[in-house]
């Protein structure tokens, strides 16, 4: 009885603040376009990262007297994250304060599809960054039939509000405009989170060094798997303690395990990842607020179909693809491009994994991966957060 007044209670709110939406909304037309105002959004509410991070650090730096806005979630308002800078606003996504913010603000910048629909004004410039790096996957209009027609709806509506819209320099995505359902321009020389792979930033592994107690003699192997629709994990403690003992003996050197899974994945596994993180060699790093920042610091990586694995083609870093349902990923998503095309080591099972491991050589792996990058084009100016700040500096100012 109680779960079901909770529901009704939800239900209720929910109906009130959609009538109180649609009343308002009209009002907010009275409000003028703040010039210098920015409102930021990472993955429909997350903290202070991905692409959106790197721009707003850049202006930071560079540039005085902006009022920059980041929507997010309630529960990091009421922490209040310390990785964001003093000078950002926190406001709560999806409330009709962040409407508000959204519709007089001369500059928006988002990495996800909004979810919610104001109604750009013509003086207001829309910065869509997008999430991922080298894209392996099929998305958007290129899978249609397998999103739903309320995504379908939102992502084409978001297309056409977009000025600029950021994707990764390669001449893997035929027609980019088609996969987008957009018109406008791309921005394609660089992406703003790649900026400190391309640097190698010391202070970044560093950084991420001291947030786990890392001793510095050890190297980090981050395993992160892509999200699957039927939540299939195939891991365990003995599965990756083989792991840890097959790179130790190969490379000479003791391994740490960071594991992080998709978003999508997290509570779904929230028991197996604590059965995992029991041992002390493997660490939980999913509420690491910067997945590029871990990128930077690892030695190794272990993924599969995941867009993750760009950075590597970047950074050269040790990279191995373990895609132990390739087949049925294969029939049910698809790729742009075989994962054996790729210049990774890829494997089905953990048996080939570790011969992978064994047979690996070094000067085999990194003239696979200068070729491919020349072959498909992939290029990273290692500028791109500040060309994209200027950029926003010079709409500002129009």
């Amino acid at each position: 009885m109680r779960s079901k007044l909770k529901i009704v209670r939800v239900v209720f709110l929910r109906i009130i603040d959609y009538s109180l939406f649609y009343l308002c909304y009209p009002l907010l037309f009275f409000f003028p376009v703040k010039k210098n105002k920015i409102v930021v959004s990472n993955f429909w509410g997350k903290a202070y990262g991905e692409n959106p991070k790197y721009i707003v650090d850049y202006l930071l730096k560079n540039y005085s007297n902006l009022d920059i806005v980041w929507l997010c979630k309630p529960d990091i308002i009421l922490n209040k994250h310390s990785e964001f800078p003093n000078e950002i606003r926190l406001v709560k996504n999806n409330s009709f304060r962040a409407l508000l913010e959204l519709h007089t603000a001369k500059i928006w910048i988002d990495n996800c599809r909004k979810n919610f629909h104001p109604r750009k004004r013509k003086d207001q410039f829309y910065l869509q960054t997008w999430h991922a790096g080298f894209g392996l996957k099929r998305i958007e209009h290129d899978i249609e039939q397998f999103l739903s027609k309320r995504y379908v709806r939102v992502a084409k509506k978001d297309s056409q509000m977009c000025d600029l819209l950021v994707f990764e320099h390669s001449n893997l995505f035929k027609n980019l405009h088609y996969t987008f359902w957009y018109s406008g321009e791309f921005y394609r020389n660089g992406i703003p989170k790649n900026d400190i792979i391309v640097k190698n930033d010391t202070s970044t592994i560093e950084k991420v060094y001291m947030h786990y107690r890392i001793e510095k003699n050890k190297k980090i192997l981050l395993y992160a798997p892509t999200f699957r629709e039927d939540g299939s994990l195939e891991i365990n403690i003995e599965s990756l303690k083989k792991l840890k003992q097959s790179f130790e003996s190969k490379f000479n050197f003791e391994i740490v395990i960071l594991l992080r899974l998709h978003p999508n994945d997290i509570l779904r596994h929230a028991t197996l990842i604590h059965e995992l993180t029991s041992v002390d060699y493997i660490i939980d790093a999913n509420d690491y607020p910067d997945t590029q920042e871990l990128l930077c610091a690892l030695e190794i990586l272990i993924t599969d179909y995941s867009s993750i694995f760009g950075e590597m083609l970047i950074s050269k870093k040790k990279c191995f693809l373990y895609a132990y349902d390739y087949d049925s990923y294969m029939k049910n998503r698809g790729l742009v491009l075989d994962l054996n095309d790729l210049p990774f080591p890829v494997s089905k099972s953990l048996n080939q994994l570790i011969s992978q491991i064994e047979k690996f050589d070094e000067f085999v792996y990194y003239t696979s991966i200068e070729n491919f990058n020349k072959d498909y084009g992939v290029f990273e100016s290692g500028e791109a957060s500040k060309e994209l700040g200027d950029r926003i500096i010079s709409e500002i100012g129009n």
